[in-house]
């Protein structure tokens, strides 16, 4: 199972757990400097976070996360088995969410959020206009709370700490940019 990953070759594989969220795994491997070692890491599934403009202001999520405590994040969440497309997954999470549903889509790219540790990626994806209809929390988000802010207020967010989800801050970012060009 020798497989060369640019000045890496991976020469085994091991699980070291796996359960219904992600699965840690160590590979042998030898080093961009030729010695011999051992490189963990984590798969999960790929995320996604929506820019949502309604009436020109931004949708932002509000909760207490069990690892990170209480943040601001665009809305989110895991891209799914059954999902055909990051761009499925975003509006599944935006709907479930916020209950906003529809809108132009636009794709904004991807990030490689913690690139030694998992390979998964953020897809970054904005709608315009969305329509309201009912919000489907899931259970674990029942102290989510939507806001409906500026993307300078969203900016000033980042800025103090309350938005501190890095895909949400670029995304952010990203669209305080367009605006200003």
């Amino acid at each position: 199972m020798t497989e060369r990953r640019g000045p890496w070759t991976r020469h085994g594989r091991v699980p070291l757990c796996a359960t219904s969220r992600l699965t840690a795994y160590r590979d042998e491997v030898t080093l961009p400097h030729g010695g011999r070692g051992t490189y963990d890491w984590v798969q999960v599934p790929d995320q996604v976070r929506v820019a949502a403009l309604v009436e020109g202001e931004l949708l932002v999520v509000e909760q207490y996360h069990y690892l990170a405590g209480p943040m601001w994040q665009l809305p989110g969440g895991a891209v799914e088995p059954v999902d055909r497309s990051s761009c499925t997954a975003a509006q599944r999470e935006l709907a479930e969410e916020t209950g906003y549903r529809g809108g132009r889509w636009g794709d904004k790219g991807s990030l490689y959020v913690l690139p030694g540790l998992t390979p998964a990626r953020v897809h970054l994806w904005s709608t315009i206009d969305p329509t309201p209809s009912r919000a489907a929390p899931e259970r674990a988000e029942a102290d989510l709370l939507v806001r409906h802010v500026s993307v300078e207020e969203a900016m000033v967010a980042v800025r103090d700490g309350r938005l501190q989800c890095a895909a949400s801050a670029a995304l952010v970012m990203m669209l305080a940019l367009e605006r200003s060009q």
